[in-house]
């Protein structure tokens, strides 16, 4: 009996220790997502505006009507997915093959791995104004190259057939090794004797690729994509650096569009329902995703 009583004694004082040491986290967690998040919330029902603070008035749904009526938001949904779609498709695709690659214990290999990785440690503003300065017209050695090779220079960042491609370059350049990484992990956990059988059997490097390496990453790349798609459909420093959602409106994804609303026009109720509609997209997506897409993530692995 005694023991009992020191065993259920020790478990109230380890759970009191967790709990202790969790409310430093739990705290900065709340104070930093949940109440922004009820503010803006709270904010999209109403005509709050920095303009005029002293005469806010509770308008309900009206924002988010007036939102779907709004040509200039359907825009930038539709720029904000095909940025979304073709970035982390490039990257994944990119991902996954420099993960078999590099997926070698050779020194060489693991200095390559190394460099491959160098993108994520570096300040994505920083990075984002040196690829500026490169798309730069005159003076960028983007243009440079191309009159070496007897191409015509382009106005990267300014041009209506261009700038989209140059910020999927960017986002590429900086979140590949992302996924690489997230896929480097997934190779070192899979088991080696289906490998060693299909080479056995006389199976080429294209056939492991296609037949065992990527289907039983799938968990790896589903999660990875997941992961980048989210990310990806927020993104605002990259787009704000480069064309500030230009040129015209041809690259203002919706983040940009609530912080032309919030920041620019100061109508902080207008941009708190751009903003809750994000989240909705972003939510339903997932969820979306997660129970009914069983080519990345199949169900035996969401059990788990």
């Amino acid at each position: 009996m005694q023991g009992c009583f020191f065993m259920n004694q020790f478990r109230k004082e380890r759970n009191k220790f967790i709990i202790l040491m969790l409310m430093p986290a739990t705290i900065l967690l709340v104070g930093l997502t949940l109440f922004p998040f009820i503010v803006s919330l709270i904010l999209s029902f109403t005509d709050y505006s920095l303009l005029r603070p002293g005469q806010t008035k509770f308008i309900f749904l009206n924002n988010y009507i007036e939102l779907m009526k709004t040509d200039e938001f359907w825009i930038a949904l539709r720029v904000t997915v095909v940025f979304t779609v073709l970035a982390v498709f490039i990257q994944v695709v990119l991902g996954v093959v420099f993960a078999t690659l590099l997926h070698n214990e050779n020194s060489n290999v693991s200095l390559l791995r190394t460099l491959y990785l160098l993108p994520l440690a570096i300040t994505p503003i920083a990075a984002t104004f040196t690829f500026r300065l490169m798309f730069n017209p005159s003076l960028g050695v983007l243009n440079y190259f191309m009159k070496l090779l007897g191409l015509e220079p382009q106005a990267w960042l300014a041009s209506p057939n261009t700038a989209m491609i140059s910020l999927i370059i960017v986002d590429t350049w900086q979140w590949t090794p992302f996924i690489l990484l997230i896929c480097l992990g997934g190779l070192a956990s899979l088991p080696t004797e289906p490998f060693e059988a299909a080479k056995v059997d006389g199976a080429s490097s294209w056939q492991i690729f296609t037949k065992i390496t990527v289907p039983m990453l799938y968990p790896f790349i589903g999660l990875a994509l997941l992961f980048r798609s989210i990310d990806a459909f927020k993104t605002f420093d990259i787009i704000y650096v480069l064309t500030s959602g230009g040129p015209g409106i041809l690259t203002r994804t919706l983040n940009l569009y609530a912080f032309k609303h919030g920041i620019e026009y100061l109508s902080m109720g207008y941009a708190g329902s751009i903003a809750i509609v994000m989240l909705i997209i972003t939510i339903v997506v997932a969820q979306i995703f997660l129970r009914k897409n069983k080519l990345l993530l199949p169900k035996d692995t969401l059990k788990r």
